[in-house]
């Protein structure tokens, strides 16, 4: 089996097309973005005592962030502070805090079951082993009323909407400049006129 870290495009394959579900949980001045301090790096930076949820789960969190946007030649989802943000939003959502409780007790139990240790100490293939069938299952059915797939589905949402709205993602990884002023307008010439 491949290295699932290897290829950013082959992850977002077999982790669906993460685009396509980026549902923003906040009003657009509150993108993560748009807030995050500039040169803070979470990966070094952080401590348990800043986040919302504990060490053990912001560990995992920060995995599956990682699984699903991983570092090739530019930073994924961990250099981006994709776990910050996912923190963030879970802190100020109850429903999410419940949803996210109840599916990292499934995945370390899951995880137990089928390889007799928690998540965090599986190799990588059996991690994405568990996570996989979760995301083939959102990505089939957005509105699937699983539990576990739900849990999937809002992690590889809020990922997706942490890593696209940072500068890592936005600027050096989808080359947006922002607005821009044009010279000129090109004309379209599909356009029937009257």
């Amino acid at each position: 089996m491949p290295s699932y870290s290897s290829d950013r495009r082959s992850v977002l394959k077999i982790f669906g097309a993460i685009g396509a579900t980026c549902a923003y949980p906040f009003a657009s001045d509150e993108l993560f973005g748009q807030t995050a301090p500039p040169h803070h790096h979470p990966a070094v930076q952080s401590t348990a005592a800043e986040h919302f949820l504990n060490d053990t789960d912001f560990k995992t969190i920060s995995r599956i962030a990682d699984l699903i946007i991983p570092e090739t030649d530019t930073p994924g989802a961990i250099g981006a502070g994709v776990p910050d943000y996912i923190d963030m939003v879970i802190s100020r959502n109850l429903d999410h805090q419940t949803i996210v409780a109840d599916g990292l007790r499934w995945l370390d139990a899951e995880a137990r079951r089928t390889n007799e240790k928690p998540f965090m100490e599986l190799d990588e293939h059996q991690q994405v082993g568990i996570l996989e069938p979760l995301c083939e299952a959102a990505d089939a059915n957005p509105a699937n009323p699983a539990r576990t797939v739900g849990f999937f589905a809002l992690l590889k949402s809020l990922t997706a909407d942490g890593y696209y709205t940072s500068k890592i993602g936005l600027i050096d990884e989808l080359g947006y400049s922002g607005n821009a002023a044009r010279e000129s307008y090109p004309v379209c010439s599909d356009m029937k006129h009257g």
